[in-house]
């Protein structure tokens, strides 16, 4: 029962309706570019998760090679700040376990969302980059990335 309140208290975004984009997600919580570091360490993860997707979207394609390279190497810094932040925000390894859970939860279900978002970009735009895909990832690159350096 404590670790399910614990839970509860930590990862306030397991219990509530993910926004759609991560725009609206900045518009309902407005601190977390400073002192909401859950929220930076959300947005990291996404933004990390995202590139993911992008990236292996790319990962065989020959003439895409620096699309993929580029978008593996912003999947990383994304997803270990994530990691980072949340490991300084807890007090223990009980809180940084809470924490590692929410985080793969959280990675199926944003895997499968951008998936899904990225095929049906695929079979009506004939390019990954559009939609909620594309304004995540200017959210990502233009809002959270400077922030993480």
């Amino acid at each position: 029962m404590k670790k399910l309140l614990l839970l509860l208290f930590l990862i306030p975004n397991i219990t509530f309706a993910l926004p759609a984009t991560l725009n609206e997600y900045i518009s309902k919580h407005s601190s977390w570019n400073s002192s909401d570091k859950a929220s930076l360490s959300y947005m990291a993860s996404r933004c990390g998760i995202l590139f993911e997707v992008i990236s292996e979207r790319y990962k065989n394609i020959a003439n895409a090679q620096e699309i993929y390279n580029t978008s593996s190497m912003n999947t990383v810094t994304f997803s270990r700040a994530s990691s980072d932040i949340y490991k300084t925000r807890c007090i223990n390894l009980a809180c940084i376990e809470v924490e590692k859970i929410a985080s793969r939860e959280r990675s199926k279900k944003w895997t499968l969302i951008y998936e899904e978002e990225a095929e049906k970009n695929i079979d009506i735009y004939g390019e990954i980059i559009r939609g909620v895909i594309k304004s995540d990832f200017s959210t990502c690159m233009s809002k959270v990335k400077p922030i993480l350096k």
